[in-house]
């Protein structure tokens, strides 16, 4: 049995994590997400590149993002979901979020991430959502991590797959976007296939 590190704390069994758990990669911190984010996320969403089919897409006025946020720090108050902004460390560049949910399965987490189109094809994605998993594994007691990704986003895949995330399923009715549903590929991997293919 794995147990909790750090300063984080258990009541029953609901991970408590401080706010000011931030999360470290060779290039970027991972760290709790602020209001003062707001401009550089609503630019994100609002870039003609980033895609109509996202939820987060929807998101289209400085309002809705400042209501997202505050919807991330409430879901980490109640232990619920944990979303980072991931800040290059070099510059303080913001370069997308990382997000690690619970689901009603014991012990199963979901993760999701998004780049800000102007930090595509630098690997922001793979470094973080790496980042998260070990983090659902060493520090959540996580016995396996889950994620989707829209059938058409081919990159999202590729970044589970190099994650170590096996192919599980086809699902027709992913997610909803105005009342359309978006089919997704789901993935999962285990803390027993992390830990036997050398925690990468």
């Amino acid at each position: 049995m794995r147990t909790l590190t750090g300063s984080a704390g258990k009541e029953g069994n609901v991970p408590r994590i401080p706010i000011g758990r931030t999360l470290e990669t060779q290039r970027c911190v991972l760290r709790y997400p602020a209001l003062e984010d707001v401009p550089r996320l609503l630019s994100a969403f609002r870039s003609p590149a980033f895609p109509e089919d996202l939820p987060l897409k929807q998101l289209t006025s400085p309002e809705q993002v400042r209501q997202w946020i505050e919807g991330c720090q409430a879901r980490w108050a109640e232990g619920q979901g944990y979303t980072w902004t991931v800040e290059d460390r070099r510059d303080g560049t913001i370069a997308g979020q990382v997000t690690l949910a619970r689901l009603p399965a014991d012990g199963t987490w979901a993760l999701a991430f998004w780049t800000h189109p102007d930090c595509w094809g630098e690997g922001y994605a793979t470094e973080a959502a790496r980042r998260a998993i070990a983090f659902a594994f060493q520090e959540l007691d996580a016995m396996r991590v889950w994620a989707g990704a829209a059938t058409w986003n081919a990159g999202s895949q590729r970044v589970l797959q190099k994650l170590g995330m096996a192919y599980l399923q086809d699902n027709p009715e992913g997610y909803r976007i105005k009342d359309r549903a978006v089919p997704t590929k789901e993935y999962e991997i285990a803390c027993t296939g992390w830990e036997q293919n050398g925690k990468r």
